[in-house]
């Protein structure tokens, strides 16, 4: 009788430590493009360690099917990814890909990216105005997949290639500079910019019907309509 209890005290006592570990951390799954999914249908899964503890900051994990690191560091909420302090991001092939520091969701301080085979690809300085809203991004320098430094001490020619966004142009002062073209994979348009000491100034796009959108800002460009300016 009394081995009878004792297997069931432990059994109990195993359910409620499951139910402890389980509530500790909380697993997501995630689409490509970061949006929850099933677990039918899913292509990374991201993990918040700490997350039934009230704390400041919540460790946050992502992982490829395969199961290695696809990014970590700390975000401000639990439930919506808010990113503070060093992130370290990973190729599938768990190599580094980039290191960046965030403050409360913004890029901030000095980024560093590789290639997947572990050359250095570019070298940038990020800063956040909190009071005016405004973020800016400095490539310092830039090296091709050839191992070619085309950009130096924030000068030259400089290619930028995302998930789905690929471009190229000058940088001066570490800004973009003058004619920029690329193509955006994801909304089939390929596309000229003209920038002015990093600010775009115009442009036009040309997508798969051969619809050309012309803009004038930024702002412009990313949601197809014109922007009513003040007199």
């Amino acid at each position: 009788m009394k081995k009878n209890v004792f297997i069931i005290f432990l059994l109990i006592s195993s359910v409620n430590l499951f139910g402890q570990i389980n509530v500790v951390s909380k697993k997501i799954f995630l689409d490509s493009l970061n949006r929850e999914a099933t677990p039918e249908n899913y292509v990374y899964t991201r993990v918040i360690t700490n997350y039934s503890q009230k704390s400041a900051r919540y460790v946050v994990t992502d992982f490829y099917k395969n199961g290695r690191k696809k990014m970590t560091g700390c975000t401000l909420d639990k439930d919506i990814l808010k990113k503070d302090g060093e992130f370290i991001y990973y190729f599938k092939n768990g190599s580094k890909e980039s290191v960046v520091n965030y403050s409360d969701d913004h890029k901030v301080g000095k980024e560093i990216n590789w290639y997947e085979n572990q050359s250095k690809k570019s070298e940038k300085q990020n800063s956040w105005n909190p009071k005016t809203k405004t973020a800016q991004t400095l490539i310092l320098n830039f090296w091709d997949e050839n191992k070619n430094q085309t950009v130096v001490d924030g000068n030259g020619e400089y290619e930028e290639n995302d998930k789905f966004v690929a471009q190229k142009g000058m940088i001066k002062n570490g800004l973009k500079q003058g004619v920029w073209t690329g193509n955006d994979a994801l909304r089939k348009v390929s596309f000229t910019d003209n920038y002015d000491q990093g600010i775009l100034i115009s442009g036009m796009s040309i997508d798969e019907n051969n619809i050309k959108l012309s803009y004038s800002s930024l702002n412009e460009k990313e949601t197809g309509k014109k922007i009513q300016k003040s007199k």
